[in-house]
């Protein structure tokens, strides 16, 4: 019994100090012509806070031109955003017919005040204190084409 009320005890604190952190997932793909792509989204949250996005991005092509575009075009892009903002961490990857982008925003890094600033589009999806609210996250992902769960 004392096990069982030790185990419950610590579950309660983690539970507390981690503030009941919550993960939101969404997809999107689309179909073009010379490529596929399929995106998913993993939102972890503290409260209505997003704290963290991990972002798996496949892009298969049987044309290796298109995939090396489309590389470059993530590594400026991610780059630029972690130079400006920060909180950016990613690694892209072309292996045969499959380019995989795989990107983490740590919010607790990223200066959403600059983003916001420089991104007026971007109000609608925080709250007053330029916090990135999961509803509001759900609500930019659903505008990319995305479906939430």
């Amino acid at each position: 019994m004392k096990k069982i009320l030790s185990l419950v005890a610590v579950l309660s604190l983690c539970i507390l100090l981690t503030g009941c952190g919550k993960v939101l997932k969404c997809s999107s793909s689309s179909e073009q012509k010379n490529y596929n792509i399929s995106t998913d989204y993993k939102i972890e949250s503290s409260g209505k806070i997003v704290t963290k996005v991990t972002i798996k991005q496949v892009i298969e092509s049987k044309d290796k031109k298109v995939l090396q575009n489309f590389k470059k075009q993530l590594e400026d892009q991610y780059k630029s955003n972690n130079t400006v903002y920060g909180g950016y961490s990613y690694k892209v990857k072309i292996n045969g017919k499959k380019l995989t982008a795989n990107i983490t925003i740590n919010y607790k890094k990223f200066d959403l005040d600059k983003f916001v600033k420089a991104n007026g589009a971007m109000k609608e999806y925080v709250n007053k204190d330029n916090k990135l609210t999961v509803d509001g996250a759900k609500k930019m992902y659903k505008s990319t084409g995305a479906t939430c769960k």
